[in-house]
């Protein structure tokens, strides 16, 4: 935020945020509003994923990815070029869908525009902005859908052709507000309990690529083993004409137990929550999407499973606020008599899942911090960092140990971590936690100071800085503190920490 606000400003803020999604949801009947907000969701995630798709053809893929949805109805013969080409490879139904969304962003783009939201507008100036920018708000629509039986009291029907124009605009005026507002509270109570200055450029840098939250260790970091890989030949083929499917959901599931063998994931509860979601997949299945199910099936099927309290409850979503529902991973949401869910939204909860389980393990936090160490290797490297081969000297450890201008720079791994759920609706549980940490790393640089004899007589170089990468998105005035979302800054940041110490010395 680029001015200080009171906490009371700002939580005022909150509640006006808050109101107005509630009173934007209110006039519509609760079941219509869920299902049209279903098959929305469904065709805005399939635009999303339609990067996965390798076309082998760069020429079409230019003409796909840069169609010009904000001015889509002057290129009507373009758009019939690529309604084609995508109909020789997907069923007429998805392409439907996709064709559609896409008319359908042309609309809303130039409503946000004709409202001043330029930035919004410049999300639909392609199919590629498209697809990121719904990217950026597919977490907040999930949030609705888990806050529309609370908010929707009325009777009116929505036109599902209608469903963008109606939900997007409540995530944009109101929504993402409310989360940079509560962002905004959470930074403010950081700094007050850690006892430094408001600083209105402050941030919590909560998200990392592909605005995804950050874990210990994700799935893209994992390395199968060989027991892992004979999990995996039992595969099943998946329909090439097809983004999502059941199929490729229970895959999904099988690569997960795959890449997370080592920690004999099979064994935990994880393997009770696949088991319900691969009974979900193939029993009450519609469409290779769809999952329908009555409180009382559902119940039976957990009960079969051996599903814990927690499993259970984790399941549905009784959140009252927005920004409760915006930290939820629950797959279904009671429409009538029934639960609906859709496989995405499955796999989405199953993945949350196995990061709740596997944090329960040492031997997996020991192996996610080498696994981030790595990491930050890796980048430091891309920065002209030259890293060491240092694992310990004089029988004591350090994480990085790295050359640069003759300055050798002792950079700690902290990968400690809470799942950001937990905290980003509770701003005062958020603060406590971020000072607890934050007060850590300072000690740890002090210890590493009065250690750093040991780097100089190993390298034979004077000048000795000192650094912390934190996994966890903290909020701290201490430049020496990074944190990993924010790691491509490192050289910016180390050169700021360099010439503030003198240009050689350090200082904590």
């Amino acid at each position: 935020m680029s001015e200080l606000f009171s906490r009371d400003e700002v939580q005022t803020r909150l509640a006006e945020l808050q109101a107005r999604v509630g009173a934007a949801l209110a006039p519509y009947e609760a079941n219509s509003a869920a299902r049209d907000l279903l098959e929305m969701l469904r065709a805005v995630e399939e635009l999303i994923n339609l990067g996965t798709v390798d076309w082998d053809d760069d020429a079409f893929e230019e003409q796909l990815y840069g169609f010009p949805v904000f001015r889509s109805g002057q290129h009507l013969l373009q758009l019939a070029h690529v309604r084609k080409r995508l109909a020789a490879r997907f069923d007429s139904a998805l392409v439907d869908r996709l064709s559609l969304l896409i008319l359908q962003g042309s609309d809303i783009g130039v409503a946000f525009a004709r409202h001043g939201a330029l930035e919004a507008a410049s999300g639909f100036q392609s199919v590629e902005a498209m697809m990121g920018y719904l990217q950026s708000r597919r977490r907040h629509l999930v949030g609705l859908l888990h806050f529309v039986p609370t908010a929707c009291r009325g009777s009116q029907l929505l036109n599902q052709h209608e469903a963008l124009n109606v939900f997007l605009p409540i995530v944009e005026f109101s929504a993402a507000p409310m989360m940079g507002a509560q962002y905004a509270l959470m930074v403010k109570l950081a700094q007050e309990r850690l006892g430094i200055p408001e600083d209105p450029a402050a941030e919590v840098a909560m998200l990392d690529s592909l605005f995804l939250e950050p874990e210990r260790a994700s799935i893209l970091e994992m390395h199968e083993s060989a027991d892992g890989s004979q999990l995996l030949e039992a595969k099943e083929p998946l329909r090439p004409d097809r983004l999502f499917s059941a199929a490729e959901l229970r895959n999904d599931i099988l690569h997960t137990e795959a890449l997370y063998a080592e920690f004999d994931l099979c064994d935990t509860e994880f393997a009770v929550a696949a088991t319900l979601v691969r009974r979900l997949s193939k029993d009450f299945v519609d469409d290779d999407y769809w999952i329908r199910i009555s409180p009382a099936e559902l119940a039976t099927l957990t009960a079969e499973a051996g599903a814990s309290t927690a499993l259970i409850a984790a399941l549905t979503c009784e959140a009252a606020t927005y920004m409760e529902c915006l930290s939820t991973y629950a797959p279904f949401v009671l429409v009538g008599d029934h639960y609906l869910s859709t496989v995405s939204l499955l796999s989405r909860f199953l993945y949350s899942w196995r990061a709740q389980v596997l944090e329960r393990k040492k031997r997996f936090q020991i192996r996610a911090g080498f696994i981030f160490e790595g990491s930050v290797k890796t980048v430091l490297e891309k920065q002209g960092f030259v890293v060491q081969d240092i694992v310990r000297i004089s029988r004591q450890e350090f994480d990085i140990v790295a050359l640069r201008d003759d300055v050798i720079w002792n950079v700690q791994c902290k990968n400690n971590f809470i799942g950001l759920s937990r905290v980003d609706s509770d701003a005062v549980a958020f603060a406590r936690y971020n000072r607890g940490l934050v007060m850590s790393y300072e000690k740890a640089l002090v210890k590493e100071r009065n250690r750093e004899h040991l780097l100089k007589m190993k390298l034979a170089i004077e000048a000795v800085q000192h650094m912390v990468v934190s996994r966890f998105p903290v909020v701290t005035n201490n430049r020496r503190i990074v944190v990993f979302s924010r790691i491509d800054e490192f050289a910016e940041r180390a050169d700021a920490v360099l010439a503030a110490s003198g240009g050689a010395r350090r200082h904590v």
